[in-house]
């Protein structure tokens, strides 16, 4: 019976593949985490958001540096740095992790605050998540969508290698 054969490279690919999955997978679930909460439960939206945040400190950013640093190393065992969809791929990574510390981790502790003083509000009765909830919730799901746009057009680019 053969013995298959796997390189150094191959396990690197395997580590960078699985490394996307961790950093980037889950934030496509956020957006239904965030409106299950403020329809079902809107006591329980800072304490998701606070998940979301340490998800985004911990699988995303750390998961994302796997990425660059295996991408680093199965570019230079295979490729060249001036190949379109090496640059798309770390410009990618570094817009992604940057808007990950730069705009939503801040404005998810904007919005778990703006839940919370909602909920303190309220005392014991009926929580309505107000204004500046609403306002920031929205930001999150426009830029989330264009995160996301930008994961999927990375995989394409990675997979497909187009210009190469």
């Amino acid at each position: 019976m053969p013995v298959a054969a796997v390189d150094f490279y191959d396990v690197i690919r395997w580590v960078h593949i699985t490394a996307v999955v961790v950093a980037f997978g889950p934030t496509f679930a956020f957006g239904v985490y965030a409106a299950l909460a403020q329809r079902r439960d809107p006591r329980s939206v800072p304490v998701m958001l606070e998940a979301t945040i340490a998800v985004e400190r911990t699988l995303l950013t750390w998961g994302a540096l796997v990425v660059l640093a295996s991408g680093i190393y199965l570019t230079i065992d295979r490729f060249e740095f001036g190949d379109v969809f090496i640059n798309v791929g770390l410009v990618g990574v570094i817009v992604l992790v940057g808007l990950t510390h730069g705009f939503f981790i801040p404005n998810d502790r904007r919005a778990a605050a703006a839940a919370r003083s909602d909920i303190e509000s309220a005392g014991a009765g009926e929580v309505k998540l107000g204004d500046e909830f609403a306002r920031l919730s929205a930001r999150s799901a426009t830029v989330g969508m264009l995160a996301g746009l930008t994961i999927v057009v990375l995989i394409y680019f990675m997979t497909a290698k187009p210009f190469l």
